[in-house]
């Protein structure tokens, strides 16, 4: 049997955005407190036996940590990388406009931000937001082709881990992997599991991925990709309730 731990990283230290591609740091205290509490858990039960997070630098920072000091083996998967939501990434909300006016106060750096920010404006957010398979954000990732490319990390990293699991004899020893992720790419995995519609705005709004919360993930025997069974056993879970 195969356990997968889907982990969300804790808050970034920024303005609240849409943060997707753009590689923001992850606030420190929370991220060594989630370290911390992954670190007590290893020590006392052996709880996972490898680890797999996203190339971005608040997943790696958790991920890359916890794997040194508990000496565990450690794979950066570049499809496992948030949505990229093109001009709008890691803009703060605050400086998208909210209307089209154009006031005529301290004209020139009005002018200036004006010119800047003329595509970014809130309502092509909430017709994304509406609609986020139809409305593809300027110079943005379409949430299909971020679909197409979370399934296939989860895919190969099924397909990697029976490999080794098989190889090794271990097909009736559980396995725990910890995964660091997203919350984006955690609910692609989760209705990918659950054949759930990723297309629907209600998905994306109404499912919680809080930061520092833990998804699991159980994948039973046989271990032949096609008759694999994936069952959610808990979504969402604080691993530390004060994150």
């Amino acid at each position: 049997m195969l356990e997968i731990d889907l982990i969300r990283h804790v808050k970034v230290d920024g303005k609240p955005a849409l943060y997707g591609c753009t590689d923001v740091t992850p606030i420190a205290s929370e991220n060594a407190r989630l370290l911390e509490s992954l670190i007590s858990q290893q020590q006392t039960n052996k709880a996972y036996q490898s680890i797999v997070c996203s190339p971005l630098t608040r997943c790696q920072f958790l991920a890359k940590e916890f794997s040194r000091r508990c000496d565990l083996p450690l794979e950066i998967s570049p499809n496992l990388q948030e949505m990229n939501f093109g001009r709008f990434d890691g803009i703060a909300f605050d400086d998208l406009y909210f209307e089209d006016c154009f006031f005529e106060g301290n004209s020139v750096k009005n002018e200036q931000h004006h010119k800047v920010k003329t595509e970014l404006h809130w309502s092509q957010l909430e017709a994304f937001f509406q609609a986020p398979a139809e409305i593809v954000l300027p110079g943005a990732e379409a949430l299909s082709d971020f679909n197409h490319r979370v399934v296939k990390a989860w895919q190969d990293l099924i397909a990697e881990q029976v490999t080794i699991v098989t190889k090794k004899k271990e097909s009736a020893i559980a396995k725990r992997i910890l995964v660091v992720a997203h919350g984006g790419v955690i609910r692609m995995i989760l209705a990918h599991i659950l054949q759930l519609d990723w297309q629907k705005a209600s998905w994306h709004q109404k499912l919680q991925i809080g930061h520092g919360s833990m998804s699991r993930i159980i994948i039973s025997q046989p271990y032949q990709y096609e008759q694999l069974h994936q069952q959610v056993t808990s979504i969402a879970m604080p691993f530390l309730e004060e994150l």
